[in-house]
């Protein structure tokens, strides 16, 4: 969830930023370790509103590069983007910037000051290229790894727009049959037809229920909506869910091979930004999931007494057996930083080739289901006219 917090640190003046944490109390904590002392925070529920409003980090990052490539200082780059940007909010978000550098702090100070729009992992990539001086290829690489790291979250988003449509439809026609059509053929039914099915009955009867009480049935089901929309924006309850999705035999390997991908394609940029492994594994222990966290805990204290990244990784369960031979190569040829990227690309292409399998069975099923229940509760209201206009002929 992301909270917004009223900070302050010393000489400067009250700022308000924003973070995604777990928590109020992990909220506070990575705010503290920047540095900051924590005013006021609250939790901000408005996700859409926070979509619509998110700064462009890919667009801002290629076209920074672009001009700084071009022999612009750090100074004129704000100053031209500041001129060029329609949005209000990324223009005071990039003025912040220029008012950072003016003050006469580092690019990546500047940044870290407004982590609402910065992460913490681009204002690490960009301290570390400031000590070696290649800003311009720290921004292409950073830029091209949201390319990459929003590839899979897309392909499963547009996978399942076309079932959540079909079911959503589906649901709609259910509820149009029993709430109207049903009750309509039961007051026929009641004085034409004597003997009917015991299927039937049971549909008539479920169709004389919905006609009762259909409104508190309304009310009860838009009640439960609101309260499980509730427990989602809540952290605890979120980790729950997924923590029972983690159980699952099937989709919690599938769902763990997602999270390592992520953290593999991470820690490459890190490693390639020049941030120390332990440092590293700290700033993306987020993008595991929570069935993860222990692990990732784990395999830092190995590392710390002494054990090889890949032999670390191995015994904290954090590998798959190609990522285990492509680490101990890496170790070997000193190119750990591409061996990582290169289980990550691996691993996703392989989510993306189980996607597109699963789209292909689930989607013709899911239409097939809806449509045999639909039939048959149609067949199941006709039956009786059919066995009366036969009784009459």
């Amino acid at each position: 969830m992301q909270y917004q917090l009223r900070v302050i640190r010393d000489g400067e003046h009250p700022l308000n930023i924003k973070l995604d944490a777990a928590d109020q109390v992990d909220a506070r904590v990575q705010a503290e370790k920047k540095g900051f002392t924590v005013l006021n925070i609250r939790a901000s529920y408005n996700a859409l509103l926070r979509r619509k409003n998110q700064f462009p980090l890919i667009l801002f990052c290629q076209e920074f590069r672009v001009l700084i490539e071009a022999g612009l200082s750090i100074n004129d780059v704000l100053e031209t983007l500041i001129e060029k940007e329609p949005n209000a909010n990324n223009k005071s978000t990039i003025q912040q910037l220029l008012t950072g550098i003016s003050e006469g702090k580092t690019l990546s100070k500047a940044m870290a000051d407004n982590a609402g729009a910065f992460p913490s992992l681009l204002v690490a990539t960009v301290s570390a290229a400031e000590s070696t001086g290649d800003l311009p290829e720290a921004l292409t690489r950073y830029s091209q790894y949201l390319e990459n790291i929003d590839v899979l979250k897309k392909r499963v988003v547009s996978a399942s727009v076309y079932p959540a449509i079909v079911l959503g439809f589906g649901i709609l026609v259910l509820l149009f049959l029993l709430a109207f059509v049903i009750p309509k053929f039961t007051r026929i039914y009641e004085t034409q037809v004597k003997e009917i099915s015991t299927s039937t009955e049971i549909l008539l009867a479920v169709g004389n229920f919905s006609q009762q009480y259909g409104l508190f049935l309304l009310i009860g089901f838009v009640a439960l909506l609101i309260f499980g929309t509730f427990l989602l924006t809540r952290a605890s309850e979120r980790t729950k869910i997924v923590a029972l999705l983690w159980k699952l035999p099937y989709l919690g390997k599938k769902i763990r091979i997602y999270h390592l991908a992520r953290f593999y394609r991470t820690f490459s940029m890190l490693i390639k930004s020049g941030i120390p492994v332990t440092n590293g594994l700290a700033m993306v222990q987020n993008l595991l999931g929570v069935g993860l966290h222990e692990n990732l805990q784990q395999a830092k204290r190995l590392i710390n007494e002494g054990k090889h990244f890949s032999d670390a990784f191995f015994t904290s369960n954090l590998t798959t057996p190609v990522a285990m031979r492509l680490f101990r190569v890496g170790e070997k040829t000193g190119t750990l930083a591409q061996m990582l990227e290169r289980a990550a690309t691996f691993h996703e292409e392989e989510m993306t080739r189980w996607i597109d399998h699963f789209t292909k069975i689930f989607e013709p099923t899911l239409m097939a289901l809806i449509g045999v229940l639909i039939g048959g509760i149609v067949l199941m209201m006709y039956l009786p006219i059919f066995e009366l206009a036969s009784g009459l002929g």
